[in-house]
């Protein structure tokens, strides 16, 4: 019996920093992927140049130029164009943990019910001397921080509503169709929740992918802005299609602005000090998960980074969704009138 064909797909553009350490941590799988497609959305870098004198080493590494650029856009074209009975959709800032597609293959073969698996997204420092990345990465990968599961470990393979970088069977394409090109951010999440509409399960592993979190405070918060941002995009498309808790922030936001204007306006000091509350409790709990982190690591100075940069992470995913709310609001009134 010959072994089933196994296809990667990876999107990239603009990512000469890490797109070495990506494409190695690919190539070197125990089972090693039949082709690795890298589809380009025509980088400004030296990704492109880097990514060819990889394939010169490699006969499994093809590339492919989205003409579109965007994320959605190049996931469909790289399915396409790929062959695989599995179809592995990678990530540019990941490197995947060597054994990865082997157990990913093994556990779809094994269990027919289940049509897709990933991994824990484990958040990572580029540089782990940084005390701002290293309160990033701990900032993506504490419950505090967010809610996605997959960002957290398991201990045995859980169904999950949603994975990062999935393993999906060939036909499952064929069931739900591709990724939607209007959503330039959270496609991923909007396929799959088609996929459990259709009765198709997710599964998430136990093991562990390193996700390298932005290298910058500026980046942090523009991808953070950028995710919030597309919240409300996904839901006004696929309103079944994105949870309660990616809204979280927004309510964060709405909660802070609320309260500013009553600080400013209201005489009434007990009513502000009783409205403050749930902001205290927030404080508290920000200082809980900064300080408990502090010692484990044993550098203090990780206590104000990570008590920082999970207001910071809050605030900047909350203002995308709100932003996105408020535009969409003036749009609909400018196209009235």
């Amino acid at each position: 019996m010959s072994l089933p064909l196994v296809s990667v797909i990876l999107v990239c553009r603009n990512e000469e920093k890490t797109i070495k350490k990506v494409l190695n941590s690919l190539s070197n799988q125990t089972r090693k992927p039949d082709e690795i497609i890298v589809v380009d959305g025509q980088s400004t870098d030296n990704t492109v140049s880097i990514i060819e004198k990889l394939a010169e080493k490699s006969n499994n590494i093809k590339i492919i130029t989205n003409e579109k650029k965007f994320t959605p856009h190049g996931l469909n074209l790289g399915i396409k164009n790929s062959k695989g009975d599995f179809v592995f959709i990678a990530g540019s800032h990941t490197e995947f943990d060597e054994k990865y597609v082997e157990y990913s293959v093994e556990f779809l073969m094994k269990h027919p019910e289940a049509s897709a698996v990933g991994g824990v997204s484990l958040a990572t420092p580029a540089n782990d001397k940084s005390c701002l990345q290293k309160s990033m990465a701990f900032s993506y990968s504490s419950p505090f921080g967010t809610a996605s599961r997959h960002r957290h470990q398991v201990k045995e393979p859980q169904e999950v509503d949603t994975v990062a970088y999935a393993c999906y069977r060939r036909e499952v394409f064929d069931k739900v169709g591709y990724f939607n090109e209007k959503l330039l951010r959270n496609q991923d999440i909007e396929f799959n929740y088609r996929m459990r509409k259709k009765g198709l399960k997710i599964f998430l592993l136990p093991i562990t992918n390193n996700y390298y979190v932005p290298n910058g405070l500026w980046d942090f918060m523009k991808k953070n802005f950028s995710n919030g941002f597309w919240n409300y995009i996904t839901l006004k498309i696929s309103p079944y299609g994105i949870s309660l808790r990616h809204f979280i922030p927004f309510i964060f936001i709405m909660y802070l602005l609320l309260l500013f204007i009553f600080l400013v306006l209201s005489k009434n000091a007990v009513f502000n000090i009783i409205l403050a509350i749930p902001f205290f409790i927030y404080l508290f709990i920000d200082t809980l998960f900064s300080l408990k982190y502090a010692i484990k690591e044993k550098n203090i100075l990780l206590f104000f980074c990570s008590f920082f940069v999970f207001l910071l992470l809050h605030i900047s995913y909350g203002s995308g969704t709100f932003w996105s709310i408020l535009k969409s609001i003036l749009f609909t009134r400018r196209k009235k009138s």
